[in-house]
């Protein structure tokens, strides 16, 4: 009974591709195929064989290395010599040598840690190849003890999780730059509630100085000047001071800036003669945007009744 394991050898290294398209994360090392030669043996013959194992070993994508104590190479799987496009007599050359070109064992080397302990490791490193770093690979070292539990050599099993890797970088970048983004949040959401803050605080200084010192001089003005002159210049005023201090009788939000003068004139008791004085306007002018205040303010009532304006606006002041 004969085996052979036939593999493709034009693509080597753990990105390498054979066959159909496939996502990078799911690519063969080689394409393999175990021919066995029967001769004298039945079929349950070759499926308890030694011989078929390592057939078996030679066909999985994964790298398997056998080492001795002393670090040199017994066996390597096809995986291996694919990665590493071991050719020749390789057998029994120190694996840092052959799988690294170094004189030294490499560092953290999960072989060292099996061959000290003589328990399992496991531990991730760039993969290179001609002094180049192509991805990196899993090393899962297991160690071969004898009966006596003697170390004799340690199973070097090699996954590339060059493309799990990336991956795994690729969320590690993106969760920092979020974790960035939210720090920023976080110093905008401040930086605007301080700023309402302020503004608040300013208003609310506009809205008390107004209080505090400019009705106080137009009352004094009134005294002094002509009155309807001073109304004009209190209601122009209260309408540069309302969208800082937003303090104005609701039912005159529904007004415009004219009619909200007008509607000021009206409450402090002026007819409509005086208004269109005031305001360098006719009297027909006055009435219409009377009546346009009326009517946004719902004061439209069946014929016979008539609620007086200057009353109404005084009451909802």
């Amino acid at each position: 009974m004969r085996y052979n394991t036939s593999t493709n050898d034009t693509d080597h290294g753990p990105n390498s591709q054979t066959g159909t398209n496939r996502p990078s994360s799911s690519k063969w090392v080689f394409d393999p195929v175990i021919l066995v030669d029967l001769g004298d043996e039945t079929a349950e013959d070759v499926l308890q064989s030694k011989s078929l194992l390592v057939s078996t070993l030679d066909c999985i994508q994964d790298g398997v290395s056998i080492l001795d104590t002393e670090l040199n190479v017994k066996y390597v799987n096809n995986s291996m010599k694919n990665w590493y496009s071991l050719s020749g007599d390789f057998i029994g050359l120190k694996c840092f040598q052959i799988y690294h070109n170094r004189t030294q064992p490499c560092e953290n080397c999960p072989v060292l840690h099996t061959l000290a302990k003589k328990s399992p490791h496991i531990g991730v490193v760039k993969y290179s190849l001609d002094g180049l770093d192509i991805g990196w690979q899993q090393l899962f070292a297991i160690p071969i003890l004898d009966k006596q539990s003697d170390l004799v050599g340690v199973l070097e099993y090699v996954r590339d999780i060059s493309y799990q890797y990336q991956l795994e970088n690729d969320l590690r970048c993106i969760m920092e730059k979020y974790q960035s983004l939210e720090k920023r949040n976080a110093a905008i959401a401040q930086l605007l509630a301080e700023q309402r803050k302020e503004r608040d605080e300013l208003e609310e200084t506009i809205s008390q100085n107004f209080e505090k010192f400019v009705k106080p001089s137009l009352n004094y003005l009134r005294s002094k000047s002509d009155v309807d002159e001073v109304n004009l210049v209190e209601s122009l005023i209260e309408e540069i001071v309302y969208p800082i201090s937003k303090k104005r009788t609701s039912i005159l939000d529904k007004l415009t800036p004219r009619e909200i003068q007008i509607a000021t004139l009206i409450r402090e008791g002026n007819t409509t003669a005086e208004i269109a004085k005031t305001l360098t306007v006719s009297n027909k002018t006055i009435d219409f945007h009377r009546a346009n205040i009326r009517k946004k303010l719902g004061l439209q009532t069946s014929e016979g009744e008539r609620i007086n304006l200057e009353t109404y606006l005084n009451a909802h002041n």
